[in-house]
């Protein structure tokens, strides 16, 4: 019976590859679009970690993560005039332990479209519009198809097209925690090797690390504002904002910031939850930071991702395809998870971006509060067995 259900996947980040993956495995038949014309390199880096690890080992694409994991082996803090403040090891500077892998955003989604090699995927494909009834959901495509499937999953990210068709503007919120973030590639001017440096101050905080590739630097920026953009998507807003408030910050900031023009993966968003009630609506279900980002800050978005992805396959595939029964389940058994994630984002928003320089002690406390905080959400749901 499964196969015979008609399933739309939309989007190719983390999420969606993950449903489509545990969709086939438990007998389904998805079908995935994507409205970018290809999967993007790179990215920001990304931290697989807790139950998540257990799910990528199930999933056999564990050692693939490590094999590909960055490497940075030593992180330094420093003070607006390029002075060393405090040195942690590599794992410890990112707050990981145990099994924990750190790996770029899209050398994870890489491994992840490997795994459903066989899983029709359209590229440059979005939706202009959805209806749906009582039996179905019909979906009217940009390049002017029209198809009718049985369940939709929204798996689009933060800003979610899909959360915007279908769910009300009193059924969900966006809620912004008052910083910003950045991240872009730029070529390694330092001859950094496996090290990253970061300086903090003023509410403020720069980075730059350089692992695998030497030629390439990863930067970052992080701040706290209360000021909102006119179009928090328009990339030319965005870097004159970052511009005007790193201006006169010191250290690389104004070097880093001169390189951005040579960058071709340039990403900036507010740092921001995304809270709602119910995930589900009808036919139709969003995964992942679609439904409950808590925060890029917080390490955990495609942790819940893993973990969202293989109990909405489960519950499907338990319920023999009963989406009402299925939905239900999967809104019940990932709220307490989901909470428990969002809360420390909002801690880990408070706890960055301090007003003084970082000292040694503020760094080695933070990390260590850090570190017990993470094992905690990232293993807080025992993951039901569907096999």
């Amino acid at each position: 019976m499964s196969k015979d259900i008609k399933i739309l996947v939309i989007g190719a980040g983390i999420a969606g590859p993950a449903m489509c993956y545990w969709l086939k495995r438990f007998g389904f038949s998805p079908v995935l679009i994507e409205k970018s014309t290809a999967i993007r390199k790179g990215g920001q880096a990304l931290d697989v970690r807790g139950v998540a690890t257990h799910i990528a080992r199930e999933m056999g694409i564990y050692e693939q993560i490590c094999e590909m994991r960055t490497r940075i082996e030593c992180g330094r803090f420093v003070d607006t005039t390029g002075k060393m403040l405090h040195e942690e090891h590599g794992e410890k500077f990112g707050f990981r332990q145990d099994d924990e892998a750190e790996i770029l955003r899209g050398d994870l989604i890489e491994i992840l479209m490997k795994t459903i090699a066989d899983v029709p995927c359209y590229f440059n494909q979005s939706i202009i519009s959805m209806q749906q009834n009582a039996d179905n959901v019909t979906v009217n495509f940009k390049d002017g198809k029209v198809e009718n499937y049985d369940i939709v999953i929204g798996a689009d990210g933060i800003h979610s097209a899909t959360r915007r068709m279908i769910f009300d503007k009193n059924e969900y919120q966006l809620i912004h925690l008052g910083s910003y973030i950045s991240t872009f590639t730029i070529p390694n001017y330092l001859n950094l090797s496996h090290i990253d440096l970061e300086c903090e101050a003023n509410h403020k905080l720069v980075s730059i690390n350089s692992d695998n590739n030497p030629e390439i630097a990863r930067a970052g920026f992080m701040f706290r504002s209360q000021h909102i953009l006119k179009d928090i998507r328009n990339e030319n807003e965005q870097k004159q904002f970052l511009f005007d408030t790193f201006r006169d910050f010191g250290w690389e900031a104004q070097n880093i910031l001169n390189r951005i023009p040579e960058s071709d993966d340039f990403y900036f968003d507010a740092i921001m939850q995304v809270k709602m009630n119910s995930w589900t609506k009808g036919r139709i279900a969003l995964i992942g930071d679609a439904g409950y980002c808590p925060s890029p800050l917080s390490g955990q978005g495609n942790n819940l991702a893993f973990v969202g992805a293989y109990i909405l396959a489960g519950e499907l595939k338990a319920a023999n395809g009963d989406y009402m029964q299925a939905f239900t389940r999967y809104n019940a058994l990932l709220r307490s998870f989901v909470d428990t994630n969002q809360e420390f984002g909002v801690w880990v928003s408070k706890s960055f971006l301090v007003e003084n320089e970082v000292s040694k002690e503020i760094a080695e406390e933070r990390s260590n509060r850090v570190l017990a905080m993470i094992k905690s959400v990232s293993n807080a749901i025992t993951l039901p067995q569907y096999e």
